[in-house]
């Protein structure tokens, strides 16, 4: 006798069956996205296999005529198709995703490297130069490197060998990250050194505690954007074409000066961005050369003789550059134990140069801080946190700048003629609360006190530029810094002070001009698309694109091959 079988048993074994199907199709592609057997896919697999299991026991007759019969011959055909279709746009788009792929498809190349930066990277191939550009990213940076990375590999595509990018985990490799000179708020940044013939960082060494350190030249880059990459690039670039000169011969601050008093740490600065350093006797030579892109004069303690204001003026009649930083006469001689400190004297020759020409003077006297949050110690070695309105430091207003022994200056309040032809900008201040002491022998001795009669009352004036009042692009106009204190600049500061770091790299940038011929601003659209996503919104369009829409193709078949059944 045949038995008849149950039609709710024939319904569950021909959904046992489409399911099986679609959990064995949804498991092998969540493994194929993932690239691993996770526990989800092993459940789906299982399940999968289960269910066709049941579906083979609960109906095998059907099973049978669907491996033999007539529809089988033309069903199996199209199954193969759409799932060889599915398969192979899934396999497709994991390819594309791994392999990272790129293309701008907008009509203005809105995504492709800007006119200048490409004509950057031919001079950086024509002069000769390679370059690495290093980013440091710990584990937690992960998704800024894969952002960075899109950009930075057409730099490298472009460069055709002369650019190359380095990624390095701070935390695997601290002392490759230590050579490139890390730091703790580096994480996600970019630094750019130039490599050697054997393309090798250039070395710079180092002694620290009698051990030879090996460190690179490197400059700092900052994020992962065109503007910053490009315009480190053009400092390369523009490697030797900027010149400033040191002055010497009157006790200056040492520019070979490894120690904490010393400067050494400017040159270092100096040389990474390819400006050129020299020194200059105007003892010695007939006037400033024609190369110079600026002096600098840094913390002397005997005057300039009228000779020398003399070529130093001729060098600011042509259009020169001068910067001036000066400490408080007395003070720091006495402590050290050094003779006097003369350096613009009232009835000196340089002093009255400047008071004449630009109407700028430093006074015989220290800066006395009192307000508590600004006193560094003690009283005579203030904080300056306020900053002037100013392009100088524009974009760094909100850091303090560190300094030791501030000599105030002045400004004329009734231009003459001459004095007129000139701006004189403010751009550092002390506090309300600070005053200047000008009886330096009661200080040395001890008895400091505000006098009203004879000490002035802050905020006084500690850092100020001179320029003309109409500069013009077409020709090179004289420009004047001054600022009460050459400490601000020694290595001790500058190592550790960013507000003091800030500072000097502005101060070069204003006099020379340097910034104006390295910088570079890409054409920059608001409404452009975001060109990374996150690794959780890539496994969202990955589903999507190989899962959802293949099974609601797969799902909409098998409504209408049901329907047409039934």
């Amino acid at each position: 006798m045949e038995r008849v079988r149950s039609p709710w048993r024939q319904v569950f074994a021909g959904w046992a069956g489409v399911l099986g199907v679609l959990l064995l199709i949804t498991g092998g592609l969540i493994g194929l996205i993932l690239n691993e057997i996770t526990a989800g896919v092993f459940a789906c697999v299982l399940l999968g296999a289960a269910a066709l299991i049941a579906w083979m026991m609960a109906a095998p007759d059907e099973l049978r005529a669907w491996l033999t019969g007539r529809q089988t011959r033309y069903g199996t055909t199209s199954v193969l198709v759409t799932i060889v279709f599915v398969g192979a746009v899934a396999y497709a788009y994991v390819l594309a995703d791994q392999a990272n792929l790129t293309a701008d498809l907008t009509a203005v190349q809105r995504y492709t490297l800007n006119p200048p930066s490409l004509q950057t990277i031919e001079q950086l191939k024509a002069r000769g130069f390679r370059v690495r550009i290093v980013g440091f990213f710990s584990r937690s940076k992960l998704r800024e490197e894969e952002s960075a990375d899109l950009l930075l590999r057409q730099y490298v595509a472009a460069g055709d060998g002369a650019i190359e990018v380095q990624y390095i985990d701070p935390d695997e490799r601290p002392d490759l990250a230590e050579r490139y000179g890390y730091q703790a708020d580096f994480d996600g940044r970019f630094l750019l050194t130039l490599l050697d013939e054997n393309g090798e960082p250039r070395p710079r060494d180092t002694v620290t505690e009698g051990e030879v350190q090996t460190r690179y030249f490197t400059l700092y880059l900052g994020s992962a954007s065109e503007r910053d990459i490009t315009t480190g690039l053009k400092t390369i670039v523009s490697a030797g074409a900027f010149k400033v000169y040191f002055t010497v011969g009157h006790a200056e601050r040492d520019l070979t000066q490894a120690n904490d008093d010393g400067i050494s740490r400017l040159f270092v600065s100096l040389d990474g961005q390819g400006i050129a350093v020299a020194t200059l006797d105007l003892a010695q030579v007939e006037g400033v050369p024609d190369d110079a892109d600026a002096v600098l004069i840094v913390g002397p303690w005997q005057d300039f003789t009228q000779p020398e204001v003399d070529r130093l003026a001729a060098y600011l009649a042509r259009g020169g550059r001068v910067g001036i930083f000066v400490d408080p006469p007395q003070v720091e001689a006495a402590i050290s134990g050094a003779p006097g400190n003369d350096f613009l004297r009232a009835d000196g020759p340089l002093a009255a140069y400047l008071w004449d020409e630009f109407g700028v003077r430093a006074l015989d006297a220290l800066v006395i801080e009192t307000k508590p949050e600004l006193v560094n110690g003690s009283e005579w070695i203030p904080i300056l946190n306020s900053i002037a309105p100013h392009t100088i430091m524009n974009d760094v207003r909100d850091e303090p700048i560190y300094s030791r022994f501030v000599r105030p200056l002045e400004v004329v309040e009734t231009p003459s003629e001459r004095q007129n032809a000139y701006v004189r900008e403010p751009l550092l201040f002390t506090s309300e609360l600070s005053y200047a002491e000008t009886a330096l022998d009661d200080f040395l001795a001890g008895r400091i006190a505000y006098d009203p009669q004879e000490d002035r009352p802050g905020p006084l004036l500690v850092g100020v530029t001179v320029r003309r009042q109409l500069e013009f692009q077409s020709e090179v106009q004289p420009r004047l810094v001054i600022l009460g204190d050459s400490d601000i600049f020694k290595n001790e500061y500058v190592k550790q002070i960013p507000g003091n770091v800030f500072l000097w790299t502005d101060v070069i940038d204003w006099l020379t001009g340097f910034s104006q011929v390295v910088s570079f601003t890409p054409v920059n659209d608001p409404t452009l698309l975001t060109l990374t996503i996150s690794a959780e919104e890539r496994n969202t369009i990955a589903v999507i694109t190989m899962l959802l829409l293949p099974g609601a193709v797969l799902i909409t078949g098998g409504l209408v091959w049901w329907y047409r059944q039934h």
